[in-house]
């Protein structure tokens, strides 16, 4: 017959050590969350990157598709971020573009930036 291991009780249950130990889980939630949060928009912005450098010539291209190509530009040219701050607004700020990039660049119309 096997024998379960329990696990150690703590000689302190304090609520101090208890906040301790769940602001320390917090921290790597955190932590994991950002990953996960800057690899997503780091692989959206490397393959509306990759759409955009096997584009078609501007002639090709709808001209429907050509005005959000350069309304996209612009706002990517035109971005007021203080990246010194890290507030939650450059992020915003960051997402809608990359969210908007990747939109135009992978959409399923027949002629323009697609995969």
């Amino acid at each position: 017959m096997k024998t379960r291991k329990r696990p150690q009780k703590r000689t302190e249950t304090s609520p101090v050590r208890v906040l301790e130990a769940e602001l320390a889980a917090l921290r790597r939630d955190l932590r994991a969350t950002m990953r996960a949060y800057a690899a997503r928009l780091e692989i959206d912005l490397a393959e509306s990157a990759a759409a955009v450098n096997s584009a078609k010539a501007a002639e090709t291209l709808s001209r429907e598709r050509l005005h959000k190509i350069r309304e996209l530009m612009i706002m990517v040219r035109n971005r007021k971020l203080k990246p010194e701050k890290g507030r939650r607004k450059d992020l915003r700020k960051i997402d809608a573009l990359i969210r908007g990039l990747h939109s135009v660049t992978h959409s399923d119309a027949p002629q323009g930036l697609s995969r």
